[in-house]
C-alpha cells in the first residue's frame, strides 16, 4: 500500500489501521507533496502519534506549527542551543525538558557559617554541583522571572546566606507565581530568621488545615518553633522528622548547668528534682599555673572531700534556681561543683550572663538570657573536636536560632564517628562567653 497505493488509499489505510504498528518511514517519500504532508500530519496528530521522519518535512514546506513540533523532539539540535531559549520555532525550558530538576535537601547541615578565606565555597559537593547548574541555566535568561528569584532564594537559604536570600526574595512577586505555597514557606522561614515571630506565625497559620500532609506539617513545624521561642515546651509535629525527634527527646533529657556570680550559685536544669552542691576552697593561682583550663579543675578535686555540701531541691515548674554562696565562703576562692541526674558541672567563682544547657545525648546546646530566661538568637557557637587519635581540629560553627538552639554535633558527613570529645565556645558580644566540653552523642 505504501509503495503502490494512491494517496487517498494510503490516508484511508492510516485512518483504519493500528498506526502504532506501522513502519511509517515507508511513506516518507510521498510527503514531498505539501498537501499530502498536511493531511498525513493532521491525521496522525488526531490519532495521538508523532513520527520524527514525517514531521521533518515541515522544514521543507515551511510549516511552522509542525516545524515547532519537530524541533521540540530534536534533542541533538536542542542540545547545542543552550540551556534556555525562546523563539518562534523553538522554546527550551530546562525544567520541562528535565535537563534540570530542583532538589530538596532534607536535612542539610552546613559546617561553616562564614566563608573560609575571600572566596565562598560550598563544602557539600552535591549541593555545589546543583547550585552551579542553576546558575548556568539562569545565565541564558535575559531577565529573571519571579519563579527564578524564588529558586535563587531557596538555594541561598541552603547556604545559610540569609541576607542575600532576603534581597532575592523581595524581587519575587507572589501574584505572578503558580508556586504560592513554596513562596509562603520561604516567607515564613525568612521571618523566623529575622526574628519576626508574629509574621511567621501568621503566614504558617493559613496552612493549618492544608490537605497535603507534607506541607501542613512543614508549616506546623514553623508554628512549633515560634511557640518554643516564646516559652512553650518543644513539640514534635512530624514523628518521622529527625530534627524534630531530636529536639523533642532533648527536651525530656535531664540537663544540668551551673553559673556562679555575685556571690550566688545559679543552677539551670531540666527534668531534675534535686542536686547536690559541693564547695571546694582552692588556690586559684596555683591551680591555674598547673592547668590553665578552668573547666578541668573539677577532676583535680574528685578525690578530695568538699569543704561544704548542700542538697538543693529543684522546683518542678522552674528551669532555674539561685542560692547564695555560704557566708563562710563568699570571700574565698572556691570551686563550685553540682551533681544530679548522673551529671556533674563545676565552675570557678567567675561570672557571665549566659544560661547554657548542653544536652549531650542529642548534640544540642540551648542558650538563654540568665536573668529573663528568654532564648538568645544569633549567639555565635564555635565547635572544636578532639578525635580518637588525639587530634584537635575545627568541627563546625554557626549561630543559635530563634529558640536559642544550636546542633553542635550534626554534619552532613561521617566526621562524628571519629570524635571523642567536643569543646564548645558560646560567644555573645553583649552577654559574654562560656566554654563547655561535651561527649559526642551516641549514634
Amino acid at each position: 500500500m505504501s509503495q503502490n497505493g494512491s494517496n487517498d488509499e494510503v490516508l484511508s489505510f492510516l485512518g483504519r489501521e493500528n498506526v502504532q504498528r506501522l513502519n511509517l518511514d515507508k511513506i516518507a517519500f510521498r510527503l514531498r507533496d505539501k498537501a499530502f504532508f498536511e493531511k498525513v500530519v493532521a491525521l496522525l496528530a488526531e490519532r495521538r502519534l508523532y513520527q520524527h521522519t514525517l514531521w521533518s518535512y515541515a522544514l521543507l514546506h515551511g510549516e511552522q506549527t509542525a516545524a515547532r513540533e519537530f524541533l521540540r523532539h530534536s534533542d541533538p539540535i536542542v542540545s547545542v542551543c543552550g540551556g534556555w531559549l525562546e523563539s518562534p520555532l523553538l522554546t527550551i525550558d530546562p525544567v520541562e525538558r528535565r535537563t534540570f530538576e530542583h532538589l530538596e535537601y532534607k536535612p542539610l547541615v552546613n559546617a561553616r557559617a562564614h566563608s573560609l578565606g575571600k572566596r565562598r565555597q560550598i563544602v557539600n559537593d552535591r549541593l555545589d554541583a546543583q547550585y552551579h547548574a542553576l546558575l548556568r541555566q539562569l545565565s541564558y535568561l535575559p531577565t529573571l522571572a519571579d519563579s527564578d528569584w524564588l529558586a535563587v532564594t531557596y538555594y541561598l537559604l541552603l547556604q545559610d546566606r540569609v541576607a542575600d536570600a532576603l534581597e532575592a526574595f523581595a524581587k519575587a512577586d507572589p501574584a505572578k507565581l503558580t508556586t504560592r505555597i513554596q513562596y509562603d514557606y520561604c516567607a515564613a522561614y525568612l521571618k523566623l530568621s529575622v526574628e519576626d515571630l508574629t509574621a511567621a506565625r501568621a503566614i504558617a497559620a493559613k496552612y493549618a488545615e492544608h490537605p497535603v500532609d507534607r506541607w501542613r506539617k512543614a508549616f506546623a513545624a514553623v508554628i512549633a518553633q515560634v511557640d518554643e521561642a516564646q516559652g512553650a515546651a518543644a513539640a514534635t509535629v512530624d514523628a518521622e522528622d529527625r530534627t524534630q525527634q531530636q529536639t523533642k527527646l532533648a527536651a525530656t533529657e535531664p540537663s544540668l548547668e551551673l553559673k556562679v556570680e555575685a556571690g550566688k550559685v545559679t543552677v539551670n536544669y531540666q527534668n531534675l528534682r534535686s542536686v547536690r552542691v559541693n564547695y571546694y576552697v582552692m588556690d586559684v593561682e596555683l591551680l591555674f599555673s598547673r592547668n590553665p583550663f578552668v573547666q578541668q579543675f573539677s577532676g583535680q578535686f574528685s578525690a578530695i572531700r568538699p569543704n561544704q555540701s548542700v542538697e538543693l531541691a529543684l522546683p518542678e515548674k522552674q528551669t532555674s534556681l539561685t542560692a547564695p554562696l555560704p557566708e563562710s565562703l563568699r570571700n574565698r576562692n572556691v570551686l563550685v561543683e553540682v551533681t544530679g541526674g548522673g551529671q556533674t558541672r563545676s565552675q570557678a567563682y567567675y561570672s557571665n550572663s549566659l544560661a547554657v544547657q548542653v544536652i549531650e545525648n542529642f548534640g544540642q546546646v540551648k542558650v538563654t538570657h540568665a536573668a529573663t530566661n528568654k532564648p538568645l538568637a544569633k549567639v555565635y557557637v564555635k565547635v572544636y573536636a578532639r578525635t580518637d587519635s588525639g587530634e584537635v581540629k575545627f568541627y563546625k560553627d554557626g549561630y543559635t536560632d530563634v529558640r536559642g538552639r544550636f546542633e553542635y554535633a550534626s554534619l552532613s558527613t561521617n566526621d562524628l564517628g571519629a570524635v571523642s570529645r567536643f569543646s564548645v565556645l558560646i560567644l555573645s558580644d553583649e552577654h559574654g562567653a562560656v566554654v563547655r566540653e561535651a561527649s559526642p552523642p551516641p549514634q
